[in-house]
């Protein structure tokens, strides 16, 4: 087979120097490539010989890579305020879960003034002062004795109390009513003001009938107490809504609700 001699050269003008095509070289390995070729075949470079030859092929490369560059920057700025936003609010979720303090009950403070003396539990057994049970929620019927008024305290238990014993200095609480041994007039009673008498034991705060009388009653006792006039409130009588009289003896039914050692009643209006 006869091979084909390769087609010569032509010449130019009046120089005669030949015309070789001057094709495009690959950017990447430099092997010359046709004018018309896409791609090198040498070292199969994907970009465009024509682009990747010209003189301006950096240009739009490095305005890519500018654009990429900075779109990076404001997509790392985005998330390091993103982040530092996030932080903050894990902290604040922090201080308001942790912020409430479950509050502790205050403990009152005493207003009792100094060098008062606070009054103590009433004693074991005793009936809780305006809140008697039993026969001693009833009020008693008061009847004066028969004979003459008596010249010496007379003291009768009605009911024997099962409590603490009441003593000098001793504030007792009692319900009672009084009247008048001539007649049967009451003239006085707790029941009818619907609140028990206190009254320290021994100390002058009462006639003297009823610290001699109350003295040895057990809470929970109720004793009937006929006092003589020398006992009671004398020549003189007292002045209260029903009068008594000068020199009368007196009857009174008393209740021994509680004791414990306070500071001193009221005297009783007899």
């Amino acid at each position: 087979m006869s091979v084909a001699a390769p087609p010569a050269p032509t010449t130019g003008s009046a120089g005669g120097s030949p015309n070789v095509p001057t094709g495009d070289t690959c950017p990447l390995c430099k092997a010359p490539l046709d004018p018309t070729q896409e791609w090198c075949i040498r070292c199969g470079a994907a970009a465009r010989t024509r682009l990747a030859a010209s003189s301006n092929w950096k240009a739009p490369i490095i305005a890519l890579a500018v654009v990429a560059a900075l779109s990076l920057a404001v997509l790392a700025a985005a998330l390091v305020k993103l982040a530092g936003g996030s932080s903050s609010t894990t902290s604040i979720t922090r201080t308001i879960v942790r912020a409430p303090v479950t509050p502790t009950s205050a403990t009152p403070t005493s207003t009792t003034a100094p060098g008062t003396t606070t009054p103590t539990t009433t004693s074991p057994g005793a009936v809780s002062p305006g809140a008697a049970t039993g026969p001693l929620s009833q009020k008693p019927n008061v009847t004066p004795p028969p004979g003459a008024a008596p010249t010496k305290l007379v003291i009768k238990d009605l009911i024997i109390g099962t409590g603490a014993e009441a003593k000098a200095g001793d504030t007792a609480t009692v319900n009672y009513v009084g009247i008048l041994f001539k007649g049967g007039t009451e003239f006085d009673s707790s029941w009818k003001r619907g609140k028990p008498f206190s009254f320290v034991l021994g100390t002058n705060q009462v006639i003297l009938g009823w610290d001699q009388g109350v003295a040895g009653m057990k809470v929970g006792g109720r004793r009937e107490l006929i006092v003589p006039a020398s006992l009671a409130y004398g020549a003189k009588g007292f002045a209260t809504a029903v009068p008594i009289p000068p020199n009368a003896a007196l009857v009174f039914v008393v209740d021994l609700l509680g004791i414990s050692r306070s500071p001193a009643g009221t005297r009783p209006s007899k």
